[in-house]
Order: C-alpha cells, then structure tokens, then sequence
C-alpha cells in the first residue's frame, strides 16, 4: 500500500471492553469536519464520557500549534460560515510541510495541555499527530489502552 501525503498513517489502535472507564472516544484536528485553531492532523482522546473526550480533544487539537507562522493558512471563521460561532476566531485552513523542529514544538505544546488535562481526571489517554509523528499522553500508572505499534493503517475522525 502507497502512503499518500492528503493520508497520513494511523498512529495505532485500541480495544476497550466493559471492565475499561473509557466511555467515550472523540477526534479533532484541523482536517476534519468543523473548524480548528490548531494544526494537529488528529488528536484522538480516550475519556470516561463522549463528552469529555469531545471537549479535550478539541481542547488539545487547538493547542498543537506554531502561532505566527507565515506558511500555516488560516481565515476568519465568519468568512467560512458567516453563523459560526468561532466568528472572528482565525481557523487553520492549510498546513505546509513542517521541519522536525516545527513538528516537535507543535506537539509538544499539545502534548503540555494533554498532560495537564489527564492530571485533572479530565482525560484518559491521548494520541496527537501531526505529519507522521505522533506524541501518546496517558494517565500515570494506568495502561494508555493505545498500541503504536500497528504499522500501515489510515488516519480516521472518529
């Protein structure tokens, strides 16, 4: 199978049964359906309801970023969707190739919110990827239920 470029690989997989506190599962980045403030390809967060992985992985999505810098495209959200309620917000519209040292930065300021969110009970576990490299942030002592080690699958909102 040929990697694509629009497709990056999947960071891993994960299994939760009835005897897990994981409830809910939720996806966010900037190549999904709404708008994001960040440039995550995908932030995946395990949390003990929908709710609150949907709030942290929208939370942390947002925070892998590199502000100011002039090659990531962004637009106001109203002149995406005038009734947007992100309204004046600029949202990330385009991602270029990014140097190892962008790519690092940018996750590890996702990867400071994650752990910050997972220290409050706020999160299980997270997965964060940006351009085939992946940061997992998990709660201390407890097994992070993602397997990285899963080689060639496709990156996927939840």
């Amino acid at each position: 199978m040929v990697e694509r470029p629009d497709r990056p690989s999947l960071f891993g997989t994960t299994t939760i049964d009835s005897r897990d506190l994981v409830r809910g599962i939720a996806t966010s980045g900037w190549r999904g359906r709404s708008f994001s403030l960040g440039i995550a390809d995908a932030v995946t967060v395990l949390a003990d309801s929908a709710a609150m992985a949907d709030a942290a992985a929208t939370v942390v999505a947002n925070a892998v970023d590199l502000p100011g810098h002039p090659r990531i495209g962004r637009v106001r959200a109203c002149d995406l969707a005038p009734d947007s309620d992100l309204r004046e917000c600029w949202v990330t519209q385009s991602v270029p190739p990014l140097t190892g040292t962008e790519i690092h930065d940018a996750l590890q300021a996702g990867a400071h919110v994650a752990r910050s969110l997972c220290d409050r009970g706020l999160l299980r576990c997270a997965a964060i990827h940006l351009q085939g490299e992946t940061r997992v942030v998990g709660a201390h002592g407890r097994s992070c239920y993602i397997d990285t080690a899963i080689p060639n699958r496709r990156l996927m909102h939840a």
